[in-house]
């Protein structure tokens, strides 16, 4: 039997459907039992990936890079997201903070997601040292709240001054589409101090425990995903479009990100 891992996504009846769906379309274009299995944390589905423990797994790009620097593991595809390109990190302040730039957050305190999150973390980290500013010096406080919602309430509560979450862009990189705050604060609860340049998608990997003549059959059921009865999997379960090729330099941002 073939596992692909997730992490903590879908957790709820639905998402557990989702898997089966996806399981079945695996198991019918590869010839063999597919299981679907979401795990409560991404570190553990990098374990297990990078052991062999799972032949195939769905990580977001930071845990990527760790878990390709610790093991062999292969990159198969990106996530080519549905609402295009202008996937961004965003720091963001309450609409009546007297912080109108980077420079002002001196002394302040900023929520972030988590360590390994491009979005809420190592984008918006790294766009401030571009800028000129140390986080480690910038900030009288630094915390991590383990999840978007939490970020933008407790800069609601006023228990941050800013935070920190993901954010979609038109394609001139600037005006916000959508923004992680937007379903706790409205769309003017919050504004932007600072966007990310793009972040690369999320990816598909294979363990070394998948065999050559598997890892050919499960690239081609992945890759034409969107053209089957189950295209709709692709948006349901991924939050993409389609699967799409993908090379280990297209992540070299994160990399730097994460120095």
């Amino acid at each position: 039997m073939l596992r692909f891992l997730t992490g903590p996504v879908h957790l709820d009846d639905e998402g557990e459907e989702l898997r089966t769906k996806l399981a079945l379309h695996l198991a019918e274009a590869v010839g063999q039992p597919v299981q679907v299995v979401a795990s409560r944390s991404y570190a553990s589905v990098a374990e297990m990936v990078g052991r062999g423990d799972a032949e195939l797994a769905w990580l977001p790009p930071a845990i990527f890079v760790r878990a390709e620097q610790a093991s062999p593991v292969r990159l198969l595809f990106a996530v080519e997201r549905s609402r295009g390109a202008g996937y961004r990190g965003v720091l963001f302040v309450p609409s009546d903070s007297e912080v109108t730039t980077p420079a002002d957050l001196a002394g302040k305190r900023v929520a972030w997601v988590d360590r390994d999150s491009c979005a809420g973390h190592l984008f918006p980290r790294l766009a401030l040292r571009q800028a000129g500013h140390d986080p480690a010096e910038l900030f009288a406080e630094q915390r991590f709240e383990g999840s978007h919602g939490s970020v933008v309430r407790a800069v609601m509560r006023g228990d941050a001054d800013c935070g920190a979450t993901h954010a979609q862009t038109l394609d001139d990189g600037e005006t916000l589409m959508l923004a992680g705050w937007q379903p706790y604060a409205g769309h003017d609860g919050m504004r932007a101090l600072l966007v990310t340049p793009p972040i690369p998608p999320d990816v598909v990997c294979a363990s070394s425990a998948l065999d050559a003549d598997s890892l050919d059959e499960v690239r081609e059921a992945l890759l034409r995903l969107h053209e089957s009865d189950d295209s709709r999997l692709l948006d349901e379960f991924f939050g993409g479009d389609k699967l799409i090729g993908a090379h280990p330099a297209d992540y070299d941002a994160v990399r730097t990100a994460m120095m």
